[in-house]
């Protein structure tokens, strides 16, 4: 089967091959684990999907969910994702998520999540890495919950990514795993950087029960610079921010072929753009209720930015650019058709079929 991407004419621009032989990503077996760190806030209206595309359709060994929504998780009080892992230890799938509430209203709560997730569940984790964190207060050695994992057990490679962001192989790459092997795996230590691809709102104004993959299916015609980060957890540093992390003695390494190294300083943009091997699908606007709601009324766990407390509304692209905010913050539409996560998903996860039958028409 071929997944075909077309523009607003309709005309067919390029092929992502979901061939027969893809089918080997389910036979294909690895010498390495790969994990996924996330913090979340209020999107358990989202999270299904995005969990069973990472488990059941790439094939994601682990995922460690940083619940930031408030409550008290002793009572269960607006912590719903407590009582959904206890209820869950038995399911093929979800016994693979871990979930840690942390409701922390500091700026620097995504890089504490990603920094607790790396030393709690990371493989071969350094005693310098436990050590700066220590030293910036990201980790407490004589915590009543520390690490529990042997040194050498854990996960080798975690991805820092959100809810509403899917790893999409490219090319002949059938799994992230596979992108790994041949960009990451073969080097010493390092990171692998991963290209944004925003979606945008496909000019859906309301929120609908239909899974963000098969609503949201117009992109932006390139890759944006923005990059987010797979390290190795045995050459773990600390969290440069949420894009990017430092590590002890490996390169940031990109997709642009086999052994490139991110040039940028900061490591977090890449804006050589690689396409190739894998990217990461960007849904971040939804519709344009959900946007307004995520960024203005429950705000995202870097707070408010994007939304103007004046007025009560989102940042248009203008206003972004007057005060110099990067232009990605505003809404857009989406100019080329690519429902290359869509089929993934409904292929490799049968349940999802059932949304293409026309009687799951989005009216949103």
């Amino acid at each position: 089967m071929a997944v075909s991407e077309r523009g607003d004419d309709g005309e067919r621009n390029e092929t992502v091959a979901l061939s027969s032989e893809k089918q080997q990503w389910r036979r294909d077996t690895y010498n390495f684990t790969v994990g996924i760190c996330a913090i979340v806030k209020d999107g358990e209206a989202y999270m299904t999907e995005w969990l069973d595309y990472h488990l059941g359709a790439m094939g994601v060994d682990a995922i460690y969910i940083y619940d930031n929504s408030f409550g008290d998780p002793s009572l269960e009080l607006g912590h719903d994702l407590q009582a959904w892992h206890r209820n869950t230890r038995s399911h093929p799938l979800y016994s693979k998520v871990e979930v840690m509430h942390m409701p922390e209203m500091s700026t620097g709560r995504q890089k504490m999540a990603y920094t607790d997730c790396v030393l709690r569940y990371g493989k071969n984790v350094q005693q310098l890495a436990f050590d700066v964190a220590e030293k910036v207060g990201y980790w407490n050695s004589s915590s009543t919950s520390p690490r529990i994992l042997d040194a050498n057990d854990g996960i080798d490679y975690l991805a820092m990514i959100d809810i509403d962001e899917f790893l999409v192989p490219r090319g002949n790459y059938t799994s992230v795993h596979g992108v790994i092997k041949d960009y990451l795996d073969p080097y010493v230590g390092g990171s692998l950087t991963v290209n944004w691809m925003l979606f945008g709102s496909s000019n859906k104004t309301l929120y609908s029960p239909i899974p963000v993959t098969k609503r949201f299916q117009y992109r932006d015609e390139m890759p944006n610079g923005v990059v987010k980060s797979i390290t190795q957890a045995s050459d773990f540093g600390n969290v440069a921010g949420p894009h990017a992390t430092n590590t002890v003695y490996g390169y940031r390494r990109t997709t642009l072929y086999r052994g490139a190294i991110l040039e940028n300083e900061k490591g977090t943009a890449d804006p050589s753009l690689p396409t190739g091997a894998l990217l990461l699908y960007h849904y971040r606007y939804t519709s344009h209720k959900e946007y307004h709601y995520k960024k203005c009324i429950r705000m995202e766990t870097d707070g408010a930015k994007g939304c103007d407390y004046r007025t009560g509304r989102v940042i248009t692209a203008e206003e972004l650019e007057r005060k110099g905010m990067p232009d990605h913050i505003a809404i857009r539409t989406g100019s080329v058709f690519d429902d290359s996560a869509w089929q993934l998903l409904s292929e490799r996860v049968p349940k999802y079929r059932i949304y293409d039958d026309e009687a799951w028409v989005d009216y949103s």
